[in-house]
């Protein structure tokens, strides 16, 4: 089980150590320009992708593990792209948006749309900070993608 030390590290054990699953990392950029990147397996029922269970009833329903990493209050979402690291079949389409840490929508089609398009917070500054996650419709049976949101910090 991962916990946080007084330094405000993320400490990690066992299975965790080096491994990140569906979460999102930051790599960083030259100034202000920073990528937030995410790789998410699409196969499965339709759902929207979350990665903590906070409740303990077998299904992940939130981001408040402490090991996700949210877009900050008050970062400029510049932009969106999707890298397909092994064709989608099955399912109809995703969207990508931003969550709340407890799992509530803040805007599901907010940074890709189901058709592929910019989100409406492309170009908008965030308020408070915001998990990305992926929306599913039909059933994939394969399918996996690296989403990239690059993003400017105040």
């Amino acid at each position: 089980m991962a916990w946080t030390n007084p330094d405000g590290l993320t400490v990690r054990f066992d299975k965790e150590v080096g491994t990140r699953g569906s979460r999102a990392g930051v790599t960083t950029g030259a100034g202000k320009l920073r990528e937030l990147v995410l790789e998410v397996e699409l196969t499965g029922a339709a759902r929207t992708i979350f990665t903590a269970d906070p409740g303990n009833t077998g299904t992940n329903t939130a981001f408040s593990d402490g090991l996700n990493t949210p877009l900050p209050a008050g970062a400029v979402i510049h932009s969106q792209r999707v890298v397909v690291l092994t064709t989608p079949a099955g399912g109809t389409n995703y969207a990508v948006g931003t969550y709340l840490e407890n799992g509530t929508a803040d805007n599901a089609i907010g940074i890709r749309t189901t058709l592929g398009a910019d989100g409406t917070q492309i170009g908008t500054q965030l308020t408070a900070d915001r998990y990305v996650s992926v929306v599913t419709t039909g059933v994939y049976t394969a399918g996996k993608i690296k989403i990239i949101v690059e993003y400017m910090t105040a």
